[in-house]
């Protein structure tokens, strides 16, 4: 494990992915300098006796997160999301669970990284942070580098969602819209290159959700399958989302580490993506280029053209058992429905589509009667107006005086 770079009494480090040379956390140069491969985040710390039970939420997990003092965390009470169980709402199956991280601070799982980010830049120093982002993870930035007082820039997709965009500039953050980003596989990738280039330059972290440019900051996201294994431990299949593929990344990582899952019993994680936007497919086929047409999806936060996390998502899906579920679009907007209706849960049509997954893989008998599934919901409903007002309908709303009060009240009968 250890490495010409790298000390022996290191808490944490870098390890290359493909050729297991390693170094000291602190440059933001996130390839291997030997062979130019990916970087993971490795712990000395042993199996048991890395959660602090003085603490909830992400920082509970601070032995596998990579910060040496918590004097440094920036901190918005992320983390420590709900499990919520859905009676009934997939017959065949023990139980559905859904991890309701659009209860983060700013609605989005993207908190956790945020979080991670930003603590890193506060403990190192850093002039502040940088990245792309569909919107949740630019809010997330935004909120998170005010709360430790540094700057935060965002280069969006062209056709972000509006009130994804109004909260990371009512949170102070700069942003512009860049063309093609998202939707383009060279120029996604070019883009991102570009920025993580710059950062390091400038001393700036990069927030690009993806273990291949952020591999430090993306650690926040695997304390969503160690909450999920404390809360949860009877689990044997994990729906998630799938844009970048950081998240899918990130919980098979956290699902990885020694003593979560009673009798070693890993769940399965299933990574679920729009037909429209078709990269994970070609990457477990060993084609990690990204999309060689268009990005037809129109789910926002999912239109991303090249994985910025391929071989780590490939990874959590091998390696767990799992597979690869693709839905349409109309059955993402569907569950989102049945969530909103039926359960109480209002998430955006990104934060439906591991519910999706589900459903689909039910109906398609690809679930074991035994099985108890956990969905992961990443985003919140007010996310995104455009599916907002599709669930809502345009109807306007009746307008009445007080008199008419008790006739309106016979539609609860």
């Amino acid at each position: 494990m250890s490495g010409p770079e790298r000390s022996g009494e290191a808490a944490f480090w870098l390890e290359c992915r493909a050729c297991g040379r390693s170094r000291e956390a602190g440059s933001l140069r996130y390839r291997c300098a030997s062979c130019g491969g990916e970087l993971v985040v490795r712990y000395a710390a042993a199996s048991d006796g890395w959660q602090d039970p003085a603490r909830r939420g992400v920082w509970r997990y601070q032995g596998r997160l990579p910060l040496h003092d918590p004097a440094n965390i920036v901190s918005l009470g992320e983390g420590a999301t709900p499990l919520v169980e859905l009676t009934g709402a997939v017959p065949g199956v023990a139980s559905v669970q859904v991890k309701c991280e659009h209860l983060n601070p700013t609605g989005s799982f993207k908190d956790r990284i945020a979080s991670v980010a930003l603590s890193i830049v506060r403990e190192r120093r850093l002039a502040g942070c940088v990245g792309t982002s569909s919107g949740n993870g630019g809010a997330a930035a935004a909120a998170y580098a005010s709360r430790a007082g540094v700057p935060a820039a965002l280069f969006a997709l062209a056709d972000t969602a509006a009130p994804k965009l109004r909260q990371i500039r009512a949170l102070g953050a700069r942003v512009h819209l860049v063309d093609g980003l998202g939707h383009d596989a060279a120029a996604t990738d070019s883009a991102a290159v570009t920025i993580a280039a710059i950062a390091a330059d400038r001393g700036l972290m990069p927030l690009l959700t993806g273990g291949r440019f952020s591999p430090e900051a993306m650690e926040g996201a695997t304390t969503i399958a160690y909450e999920i294994a404390e809360d949860a431990p009877a689990t044997t299949v994990v729906y998630a989302p799938v844009g970048g593929g950081g998240l899918l990344s990130a919980i098979g990582r956290g699902f990885t580490a020694g003593g979560l899952i009673a009798n070693g019993a890993r769940p399965r994680v299933v990574g679920v993506q729009p037909a429209g936007c078709p990269t994970l497919r070609p990457a477990l086929a060993g084609d990690l280029t990204g999309l060689r047409g268009p990005c037809t999806t129109t789910v926002s936060g999912l239109q991303v053209a090249v994985l910025f996390d391929g071989v780590g998502a490939v990874d959590a899906v091998r390696e767990s058992g799992g597979h690869l579920t693709e839905v349409t679009d109309e059955e993402i907007l569907d569950a989102q429905r049945i969530l909103a209706r039926r359960h109480g849960i209002l998430v955006e049509p990104a934060g439906a589509t591991a519910f999706a997954g589900l459903l689909a893989d039910a109906a398609a008998g690809r679930l074991d009667p035994s099985d108890r599934a956990v969905i992961v919901a990443t985003g919140a409903g007010y996310k995104d107006a455009g599916a907002l007002a599709r669930l809502a309908g345009d109807d306007p709303v009746p307008r009445i005086t007080a008199d008419q009060i008790t006739t309106a009240m016979d539609i609860l009968r």
